[in-house]
């Protein structure tokens, strides 16, 4: 992500896995709640793996919120309120994306699957 604070600032996608959890701290309520994509997506892989019924409601938030970012257009820095308008998102934040959205389609096809299944007995 690349975003215009005192100049161009180019943002790693490493750092915004790792620390975009402090925005709920420096006063970005909801790019920390967009961050909160990623322990919902961890648990619903998890229960995915155990081929839980459940998976699917963890990972529908979570592809919800990281779909939500793409209309971001400004990003709050400091607890003073201070923003910083985005310029572009880079690829790291579509692969992010991507394999969200996969996650959530294989989750949605596995429980039709199992429907299925239950449906023919």
């Amino acid at each position: 992500m690349i975003y215009q604070y005192f100049g161009e600032v180019n943002y790693p996608s490493y750092s915004a896995l790792l620390f975009g959890g402090a925005h709920f701290i420096a006063g970005g309520f909801l790019e920390g709640c967009i961050w909160f994509a990623n322990p919902l997506l961890i648990f619903g892989l998890f229960l995915l793996f155990k081929k839980n019924d459940k998976s699917i409601f963890p990972l529908i938030i979570s592809s919800f919120l990281a779909f939500t970012f793409l209309f971001f257009e400004n990003l709050t820095m400091t607890k003073s309120g201070r923003i910083a308008s985005i310029t572009e998102l880079k690829s790291g934040y579509f692969l992010w994306l991507i394999s969200i959205l996969f996650a959530t389609f294989y989750s949605i096809f596995i429980k039709i699957k199992k429907w299925k299944t239950l449906s023919t007995y």
